[in-house]
C-alpha cells in the first residue's frame, strides 16, 4: 500500500508513525512545501501539554484531546523526552469568570478530566505569590513540554524507516477520482490513500475537491511571547478563565523546561503578512479580506468577540498587556517583574471563521472523499491530540 501525507507537522509525522506501526506492507511519501519537520504552526506554541479542560463532550477536541495526551506523555517516557508536570492554575478575575469556571469544572468531569476547585491557600502553596481570589480551578494533569523534541525525535525515527521518503515539495493539486497528487512540473504522482494534513493550507486543497466548505474563511493569527527575566519562580501554568465559546485562552504565564525563563503570552495580532504567508496558502489571503472579516467579527459582536478583541489584540504588546497580565496574577510581587520580548517565541494560529454564522470554528474538521482523507482547522490542543488524532485517521483506512 502506498500512502502519501501533505504535511510535515506533528499530525503528519504521528500519522505516519502510527501507519507503520499498524501495517508491515506500507509505504508512505511525506510532502511538505517548506523544511523537515514542518517549522509552522507546530513548532510555534506555548509548549502546554493540555488536559482536555473546555471542549464541547463529544467533539472531535474532546475526544482526542484526553486520549492524546495520555499517547503523547507514554510516547515521551519511552523516548527519554523531558516532561515538566506543573499542572495549571484558572484565576478568575470578576464575578462572571467565576461562574465560567464552575461551567468549565462540570465539562472537564463530563471529559473525564480531573480538576479542582481550591481555596487561595491551596493555590499559593502551589503558586506562591498568586493572587488573592475566593477560588481557583486546579488542572493537575496539564503538563509542559518542547514541541520541538517530539518533532525532531519523530522525524529521526521514520528517516530511520525504509517505509517513509520525506519529500520537500509543495503539493498543488489532489485529485480524489484517481487518488493522485499533483507537485510542480505538472507531475502526478497515484497512491492508495491520501492524507491532507497540512495544517493551514489543507482547506485549499480540499477546496480543489468539493465546495463543501466555501463558507469558511481563514483568518491568521500571530501571538507574541515574553521572557520573564526577572520575578517569582513560575511553578505552574497561570491561566485566567476563558471563554469558552471564543478559541482564544487569553494570556498566562507558562514554566519552561531545563530552568529556561518562563515565558508570558499570547497576545492575538491578526494578518501580519511578514509572519504568517509563508506558512499559510489559502485562496483569501489579502489583507484586505481578512480585514473585513475582522470589522463582521466584531460589529456583530458574535460570541462576544469584541471583549476578546479589546482584552488581547494589542501593537504595544510589552507595556500594555504582557507586564500587567503577569502583574494581575502576582500582584504583591508586581514591583520586580520585567519581561524581554523573545522574537523568536511566538505562536501561529490560522483560524477559521464560519461567514454564514460570523463566528468562529471551534472543532477539528476530518473530511473524507474517496481515498482522500482531509484534515482541515488543526489548531490547539492538535499537538496534544496528535496521536489520537493518528489512531483516528489511520482506522479509515482499515475501514475501506
Amino acid at each position: 500500500m502506498k500512502v502519501a501525507i501533505i504535511g510535515a507537522g506533528i499530525v503528519g509525522l504521528a500519522l505516519a508513525n502510527e501507519l507503520i506501526s499498524t501495517f508491515t506492507e506500507i509505504y508512505i511519501d511525506i510532502f511538505d512545501s517548506y523544511s523537515i519537520p514542518s517549522k509552522g504552526t507546530s513548532l510555534h506554541n506555548s509548549g502546554v501539554l493540555h488536559a482536555g479542560l473546555y471542549y464541547l463532550p463529544a467533539s472531535l477536541k474532546s475526544k482526542f484531546c484526553s486520549e492524546g495526551r495520555s499517547l503523547l506523555k507514554d510516547y515521551m517516557r519511552r523516548n527519554g523526552i523531558p516532561l515538566l508536570q506543573c499542572g495549571k492554575l484558572l484565576v478568575p478575575h470578576s464575578e462572571s469568570d467565576v461562574i465560567r469556571m464552575h461551567a468549565i469544572k462540570e465539562r472537564a468531569d463530563l471529559n473525564g478530566c480531573e480538576t479542582e476547585i481550591v481555596s487561595h491557600g491551596k493555590a499559593s502553596s502551589i503558586q506562591p505569590g498568586i493572587c488573592v481570589r475566593d477560588e481557583y480551578l486546579w488542572s493537575p494533569k496539564t503538563s509542559v513540554f518542547s514541541p520541538a523534541d517530539i518533532l525532531d525525535k519523530l522525524v529521526c525515527d521514520l528517516k530511520s524507516s525504509d517505509q517513509v521518503e520525506f519529500i520537500v515539495s509543495p503539493v498543488q493539486r489532489i485529485n480524489a477520482d484517481r487518488t493522485s497528487l499533483c507537485i510542480p512540473d505538472q507531475k502526478w504522482l497515484n497512491y492508495d490513500f491520501i492524507y491532507n494534513v497540512c495544517g493551514p493550507g489543507s482547506l485549499s486543497l480540499f477546496r480543489q475537491i468539493t465546495n463543501s466548505l466555501d463558507h469558511l474563511f481563514l483568518v491568521p493569527f500571530l501571538g507574541e511571547y515574553a521572557r520573564i527575566r526577572k520575578a517569582p519562580e513560575i511553578k505552574t501554568n497561570i491561566y485566567p478563565v476563558p471563554d469558552t465559546k471564543l478559541p482564544f485562552l487569553g494570556i498566562h504565564l507558562t514554566p519552561q523546561l531545563n530552568n529556561l525563563r518562563p515565558i508570558v503570552g499570547p497576545n492575538a495580532k491578526p494578518f501580519l503578512r511578514s509572519y504568517l504567508d509563508q506558512y499559510i496558502r489559502d485562496d483569501f489571503t489579502d489583507l484586505h479580506s481578512r480585514l473585513l472579516v475582522l470589522l463582521g467579527l466584531y460589529a456583530s459582536n458574535s460570541d462576544g468577540f469584541r471583549e476578546h478583541a479589546h482584552t488581547e489584540f494589542s501593537v504595544s504588546t510589552k507595556n500594555r498587556f504582557l507586564i500587567k497580565s503577569s502583574q494581575f496574577f502576582l500582584p504583591s510581587l508586581s514591583s520586580y517583574i520585567a519581561l524581554d520580548m523573545d522574537a523568536s517565541s511566538y505562536g501561529i494560529r490560522p483560524q477559521l471563521v464560519d461567514l454564514h454564522k460570523l463566528n468562529f470554528v471551534n472543532d477539528f474538521i476530518c473530511e473524507t472523499t474517496n481515498k482522500v482523507i482531509n484534515v482541515i482547522n488543526a489548531i490547539s490542543p492538535a499537538f496534544t491530540s496528535s496521536m489520537a488524532m493518528a489512531k483516528y485517521l489511520t482506522a479509515k483506512v482499515l475501514a475501506v
